[in-house]
């Protein structure tokens, strides 16, 4: 009796044992997925970062748009509006942005209206009627 107590507890340990084989089996293989994506974009970022040369319209890390006017191994110049040049580094390159791609900037501020007095508006009249008695 004795020999079969130890003998199913000895069953017990293994099979605990490789269910956790199984978990940090399965936690190594995403890590290893993850690891790959991560190395993939990271290469597909420096490869777009090499090669941008001038004229090409970008987009940089913190959002500006602009044109390399020119650059270097390190540095790059960008012209974020006519006249406006930007000493940048390389690494701030996010994107070469198509020619079809809005660059998102006006040349001159729409009118909105915002900043117009509410009495120099003839069209603003109060339509509401006072129904107090």
């Amino acid at each position: 009796m004795g020999t079969q107590n130890i003998l199913a507890a000895g069953t017990t340990s293994t099979g605990g044992s490789s269910s956790f084989l199984i978990i940090i089996l399965i936690f190594g293989v995403m890590m290893i997925f993850l690891f790959r994506s991560q190395r993939r974009r990271q290469r597909m970022t420096q490869d777009t970062q090499r090669q941008v040369s001038d004229g090409s319209k970008i987009r940089t890390t913190s959002g500006l748009y602009g044109t390399i006017v020119s650059g270097d191994d390190r540095n790059v110049i960008v012209e974020i509006a006519p006249g406006v040049q930007v000493k940048m580094l390389r690494q701030a390159v996010a994107a070469v942005v198509p020619d079809e791609e809005p660059d998102g900037g006006y040349d001159v501020m729409p009118d909105t209206g915002a900043g117009q007095a509410e009495d120099d508006n003839p069209n603003s009249r109060d339509e509401r009627t006072d129904l107090s008695i």
